[in-house]
């Protein structure tokens, strides 16, 4: 009769719930709560294993559905006392770098900003001088260096300073139009980096110019 084998069943399911939850958790965790110690999973998962295998066998093979029952329970046991691996959150996403400031060289030919031999910028200077001073106050971060040309025409040392002079006078103008002065580097450069032959007139009004471009 099943009655008779209640003690054998539970028996049974105690001596192979706790060799299972020995032989599936050789190490155990100090840490780990009390519902998740190796000998209260190994008797739960017997208990529970062998009474399944009890309900469902026949009077015949009563014991045999326990042990099985059973042994099955303390598998499941040692899995209920397998440690739950932590949830690992994700890496915050890097922030995309800000894309570098792009300022694009101005060239200003001396037939629009300056008369010859002069560095007093002309009333036409001011359209494309405004639009610079737009970029720089839309781009505070950008300093610009503003270099002034000349042609051969003169002495050397004349032209370094006509050259420097008509630089100022840009940075100037950027200035009154709200660009910091010190965002801005001027140099003369004179006759020494020549775009265009000097020989001619077409070459000498190509080297006679100011140039804007960023750091």
């Amino acid at each position: 009769m099943k009655k008779s084998t209640t003690g054998l069943l539970l028996g049974s399911a105690l001596v192979v719930g706790l060799s299972g939850c020995a032989t599936s958790n050789s190490t155990t965790s100090v840490d780990k709560p009390w519902y998740q110690h190796p000998m209260v999973c190994g008797l739960a998962g017997g208990v529970i294993g062998g009474g399944i295998g009890y309900a469902t066998s026949s009077e015949s093979d009563e014991d045999d559905g326990a042990a099985i029952g059973g042994t099955a329970g303390a598998t499941i046991g040692a899995m209920l006392c397998a440690d739950t691996p932590e949830p690992v959150a994700e890496p915050a996403p890097m922030p995309e770098p800000e894309p570098e400031p792009v300022f694009e060289p101005v060239t200003l030919q001396s037939d629009v900003t300056f008369a010859f031999d002069s560095a007093e910028l002309r009333p036409g200077a001011a359209s494309e001088l405004n639009k610079v001073a737009r970029t720089l106050n839309d781009n505070p971060e950008v300093r610009v260096t503003i270099a002034g040309h000349t042609d051969a025409v003169g002495t050397n040392e004349y032209n370094l300073g006509l050259s420097k002079d008509r630089a100022d006078s840009v940075a100037s103008y950027l200035s009154s139009q709200g660009v910091a002065g010190n965002r801005m580097r001027t140099v003369g450069y004179g006759e020494e980096r020549p775009v265009a032959t000097n020989e001619t007139d077409a070459g000498r009004a190509k080297n006679r110019r100011v140039e804007i471009m960023s750091q």
